[in-house]
């Protein structure tokens, strides 16, 4: 029972870990990529209302 426990622990901070990370790196691309579309797909002629996106900070 004690190792079922431990082996429980364990696989619940690993998933902690995990999601953590994820969660961070699909925040960077997120705000990387919009960063990117403003300047050279679209070079600046719209803003992010025209395109109906909102920055999130």
């Amino acid at each position: 029972m004690e190792n079922a426990v431990s082996f429980g622990m364990w696989l619940m901070l690993f998933a902690s870990v995990t999601v953590a990370f994820a969660a961070g790196l699909l925040e960077f691309i997120w705000r990387d990529t919009t960063d990117y579309d403003m300047e050279f797909l679209w070079n600046y002629r719209y803003t992010l209302e025209d395109l109906h996106l909102d920055r999130k900070e």
